[in-house]
């Protein structure tokens, strides 16, 4: 059998290292003629137990995390891991929340195909499949537009993250110097003003990662007195 790739787009998730997609859409003729038909990857699904190795560019050398992959209505789903651990892994992570690796790619051998003549051209349609791995790719490498990384985690995601840890030291800090009134007044105006700008907004509707950019203007220089606070005589 043939090793075969496909390259399909991508997005990031909410916990780092985290990202989730398509690898392949069904019923869609890509770039190099072929369809994947639903049901192609079920049985690979179950030999794999439902996992397959995320490694980059198709790189067998250079494995980066480890993906949970099923078939819905659409396609090849999947959810993945990248191992923060390792350099490549850090590497395609920051690429995916920067925005210039946003597709996602799938090494197969074919097991069942047939040839359906669809006006001048012939099309494989690939019935079943045998999958090898998962791969991140640069931009603009999909063979088929529809099938995209749909989420990954962002470093917006991530500055929300620490600002809820920059809370709770702040609250631990105002008990810890109720007695000094001025300090404690400081850290409880921060605490306020912090909790604020994490909250919805009521005109918007909004989540905090969807509000307008100045208000994260605010929230940046929010979190910078926060960090200098913090990095001063008040912390440990």
């Amino acid at each position: 059998m043939d090793r075969v790739t496909r390259a399909f787009e991508v997005r990031a998730l909410e916990e780092p290292g985290q990202f989730s997609g398509y690898a392949s859409v069904f019923g869609v003729v890509d770039s190099h003629g072929t369809v994947f038909d639903r049901g192609a990857f079920k049985k690979t699904i179950k030999e794999h137990s439902g996992q397959l190795p995320i490694v980059w560019m198709h790189d067998a050398y250079s494995p980066i995390g480890l993906a949970t992959v099923r078939e819905d209505e659409k396609g090849l789903w999947v959810d993945g891991v990248l191992d923060l651990d390792v350099q490549k892994g850090r590497e395609v992570y920051s690429g995916m929340k920067k925005g210039y690796i946003t597709q996602m790619s799938h090494s197969f051998a074919s097991v069942k195909e047939t040839s359906v003549r669809d006006e001048d051209n012939d099309i494989i349609h690939y019935k079943e499949v045998r999958s090898f791995e998962v791969s991140p790719t640069t931009a603009n490498f999909a063979s088929n537009k529809e099938a995209e990384i749909v989420s990954v985690r962002t470093s917006l995601m991530e500055s929300v993250d620490e600002a809820e840890a920059a809370l709770a030291r702040l609250r631990e800090l105002a008990t810890e110097t109720e007695e000094d009134e001025e300090t404690y007044d400081e850290l409880r105006g921060m605490i306020e003003r912090i909790t604020a700008l994490l909250e919805p907004s009521e005109d918007t509707r909004t989540e905090p990662h969807d509000q307008p950019d100045n208000h994260w203007e605010a929230f940046t220089e929010e979190m910078q007195r926060v960090q200098t606070l913090l990095g001063g005589n008040h912390g440990r």
